[in-house]
């Protein structure tokens, strides 16, 4: 029988089947299934599955390497070069599991609605793109908007009867403290906003 399982981060995973290998990256909330004709790794610490960047020949672009404690994503095919990865931004790219809300780092691949921390604040991906040095968070408003919170609005939790069910006009983020608003239009409301739409608007 098939596990499921509901990841509440980003969560890298690799799945293994008589000598084929798929690795990617699951966000939160989506469904991961992993049948029992599968090996899957999940959440594990996806540095020690790559082997080590080689010192010499032919790189393939999309394949992964482990280097110094991290990972690189090879962005062309070449020749391996005297030139550290950090300095062939062109060659080269981090490539990083659980990321969401992790540190701002250079050389990275993001996507729109990925989440960085940077200078202490919380940053919002705008625009998909490779980050640069020069090109942090509070450098460049059409990359990254920072994510402010309304502290007083806590994160939907699932109720569990009638006693802690949403009233109307109470109001949620969802899935969590960085997402969008919603305000209940219902009373004794238990579903999600994305289990029952019509009981909750955005705002």
């Amino acid at each position: 029988m098939a596990e499921i399982k509901y990841p509440e981060k980003r969560t890298f995973w690799k799945v293994t089947a008589t000598g084929v290998e798929h690795c990617g990256f699951t966000d939160n909330d989506q469904v991961t299934i992993a049948p029992n004709a599968f090996t899957m790794t999940s959440d594990t610490d996806a540095t020690t599955i790559y082997p080590p960047l080689p010192a010499s020949g032919t790189l393939i672009e999309g394949d992964i390497y482990s280097y110094k404690g991290g990972m690189v994503r090879i962005e062309q095919t070449h020749e391996r070069t005297i030139y550290a990865p950090e300095d062939t931004p062109a060659l080269f790219s981090v490539y990083r599991a659980n990321t969401q809300g992790a540190e701002w780092v250079a050389n990275e691949k993001v996507i729109a609605g990925d989440e960085r921390t940077y200078a202490g604040k919380t940053w919002i991906c705008l625009q998909s793109h490779q980050t640069l040095v020069g090109w942090e968070p509070e450098k460049t408003p059409a990359l990254w908007k920072e994510v402010v919170t309304m502290i007083d609005i806590p994160v939907w939790k699932q109720p569990t009867g009638a006693h802690d069910a949403y009233r109307l006009g109470d109001r949620v983020h969802y899935p969590k403290i960085t997402d969008p608003v919603y305000e209940s239009l219902i009373d004794a409301n238990v579903w999600s906003p994305v289990t029952y739409p019509q009981g909750w608007k955005k705002l």
